[in-house]
């Protein structure tokens, strides 16, 4: 796999710093292997717009115009290349199932190695957390009835609206149309009847998909299957040709991660390949895309620039 270019605007990744260790020890940062998506650089044609190469990417038009240190994102010139990435790190070892990253609100579905695709979800938000852990897929139901738990009957109750025990199938029903139900009592993936809530921090704790989304799976996924629910703003991957990226992520608290704690992970990881002060930039950043913070391209960039 080849590693990611590097991006325009991580002009600090030519130089490779020293940062203060943290006392006591430290839990390294999981090293993973799988990246997906691509990373391309685009030529500006007549008509484009930054807006409409971004979605491209599934890219913000502020993360297209940060990575490319656009001043106006509203004035591109014909010829004028962009880089452009939608490059992610698989969390996970794991060769069939699901993974859902809270961190980062997504979910991987893997098939004999391989991943079959990448959905957003929605998850708990600060006060009702989607727990981490490792579960499975125990059953499953079309058109199912809500039946409100009370600990949510308490809340409808302290912020004054209409109290209800029991949500039937239809467009009101905030399960949507497929419920695949979790070894974890009371906790399953299902779908939605606002699907703007999805890729947000909005659930009392349970994984929401898009109706398309959740429908595939119900079809595609036995009972059985497993289904693993982490929790990874940041990770780590090394490629096979030593390349080391990192991807950030602003998690439930809506702040980029606290940049020294993760430094502290990642120098315990023991990797020489690692410029750490590249990656304290992609931490604080926390753009959502795979960066490479390897000491071989920081030493590529500071090459150019002396050229």
């Amino acid at each position: 796999m080849h590693a990611v270019a590097v991006i325009a605007a991580l002009a600090f990744l030519g130089v490779a710093g020293r940062l203060p260790a943290a006392e006591g020890p430290v839990e390294p940062l999981p090293i993973f292997g799988t990246v997906v998506g691509d990373e391309s650089v685009h030529a500006v044609a007549s008509g484009d717009t930054l807006g409409h190469l971004a979605a491209r990417f599934g890219m913000t038009v502020q993360l297209a115009a940060a990575i490319n240190a656009l001043p106006d994102p509203h004035r591109l010139r014909i010829g004028q290349r962009l880089r452009l990435s939608n490059r992610h790190i698989v969390p996970t070892t794991r060769r069939d199932g699901i993974v859902i990253n809270v961190g980062e609100l997504a979910l991987y579905w893997l098939r004999d190695g391989a991943v079959v695709d990448r959905l957003p979800v929605g998850v708990g938000r600060k006060a009702w957390r989607t727990p981490p852990g490792h579960y499975e897929i125990v059953s499953r139901r079309r058109d199912p009835v809500w039946h409100v738990p009370a600990s949510i009957q308490k809340e409808m109750r302290e912020k004054g609206e209409p109290v209800k025990k029991k949500v039937p199938p239809g467009p009101d029903n905030p399960l949507g149309k497929y419920w695949l139900q979790l070894s974890l009592p009371g906790y399953g993936l299902h779908g939605t009847n606002a699907p703007a809530s999805v890729g947000k921090y909005t659930t009392h704790g349970c994984i929401r998909l898009r109706p398309d989304d959740i429908e595939r799976l119900y079809v595609e996924l036995p009972n059985g299957t497993a289904v693993d629910v982490v929790d990874e703003p940041v990770k780590l991957a090394r490629l096979d040709d030593g390349h080391v990226l990192l991807e950030a992520h602003r998690g439930v608290s809506g702040r980029p991660p606290h940049a020294s704690h993760y430094i502290d992970r990642l120098r315990a990881v023991g990797l020489a390949e690692i410029d750490l002060t590249a990656a304290e930039g992609v931490v604080r950043d926390a753009w959502g895309i795979a960066v490479d913070v390897s000491t071989k391209r920081a030493h590529l960039v500071a090459q150019a620039r002396v050229q």
